[in-house]
């Protein structure tokens, strides 16, 4: 990650430039912009917009402003914001924190790098900015220096949840299992009501074969009742363990919360295939597939390994040209193609 040519000396002058080149919003009265899309300008912009049309020093309104947009994911309307308000006061950690943010919205990690930098040497116990770059650190895989960021914020406090899941993920994925899992449970003892924890906990649990990942499952399904991402991992694991009914059951019920989850459909056409030899059955799931993705390559070729099962070698064959045209290189419709 290379360090960004911009200076905080001129930072605001930078951001006024950045957001000039990308502006597609319409100036309101204060001077500063608000989207062209817009036709009712909700209350809490209108109140703010107020205060900046007569008080253009109004700091504290300048930075409720860029929040608001940041979290309305004007990404562009927020920068301009933080521009003025830099230039008002550029000596406020958080300022730099809110920055990061904008900036990693639009992928620009190493400027996100370098506003929560800038928020250290401005409070060097922001725990905050801190996790903040071990969460940047990770995504790029330079573990070993998300780990130290962890173990810093960690120093400064260490009752905070949060670090001790990034802490976790880090291990999960250096393949160190036992840590990870040692990180995650912490994490639910620091906050008992922290779903991810007990979603990796579940994954953890689950890539070992270990039954304890139905209870962390149940867990974050107590605190999110509607996961999806919860219910399809229990259904595979139930799945994997060839426990079929209740594998059939999770994602029955994830098709409820949501008919067009196509993984769903496909895990129970595979399930009425390879254990019930329900080949029509079969059929119904995975033509369910890929009317929810009609790119879904692996389910044509299920479905035509059904077709052929049932001994219909003119729809087999027909699935398996599409699953064929749809990726050349997937072998086993290129293989079967052949051999009909």
């Amino acid at each position: 990650m290379n360090k960004s040519f911009i200076s905080y000396l001129p930072l605001s002058i930078v951001i006024c430039l950045i957001a000039a080149c990308h502006n597609s919003s319409i100036k309101n009265e204060s001077g500063s912009q608000t989207p062209s899309s817009a036709v009712i300008i909700p209350r809490e912009l209108q109140e703010l917009n107020e205060k900046l049309r007569k008080d253009t020093t109004d700091a504290t309104s300048y930075y409720a402003r860029a929040k608001y947009y940041l979290k309305m994911r004007d990404f562009n309307a927020s920068l301009l914001d933080m521009s003025h308000l830099m230039r008002l006061d550029s000596m406020k950690a958080e300022y730099y924190i809110t920055l990061s943010d904008i900036y990693l919205f639009g992928n620009h990690t190493s400027k996100t790098k370098d506003a929560l930098e800038k928020c250290l040497s401005l409070d060097p116990k922001n725990t905050e900015a801190m996790l903040k770059l071990a969460e940047l650190y990770f995504y790029v895989k330079k573990y070993r220096e998300s780990i130290n960021y962890i173990n810093d914020a960690l120093k400064v406090n260490n009752y905070i949840s949060k670090a001790y899941f990034l802490k976790g993920l880090n291990f999960k994925e250096t393949g160190d299992t036992l840590k990870a899992i040692s990180s995650m449970v912490t994490a639910t003892e620091q906050d008992p009501d922290y779903y991810a924890a007990y979603e990796e906990l579940g994954v953890l649990y689950a890539a070992k074969k270990n039954k304890l990942a139905i209870d962390y499952y149940n867990d974050a399904l107590r605190l999110e009742p509607k996961s999806l991402e919860t219910f399809y991992n229990k259904g595979k694991f139930y799945q994997d363990g060839k426990d079929w009914d209740n594998a059939i059951a999770m994602y029955q019920d994830l098709l409820k919360i949501e008919p067009n989850y196509k993984h769903a459909q496909y895990n129970l056409g595979a399930i009425a295939l390879v254990h019930k030899k329900d080949y029509e059955e079969a059929i119904k799931h995975f033509t369910a597939a890929v009317q929810i993705d009609s790119r879904y390559v692996e389910a044509y070729y299920a479905r035509a390994t059904c077709y052929l099962q049932k001994g219909d070698k003119a729809k087999a064959k027909a699935d398996y040209r599409i699953a064929v045209q749809l990726d050349p290189k997937y072998q086993p419709a290129v293989e079967a193609l052949q051999g009909l």
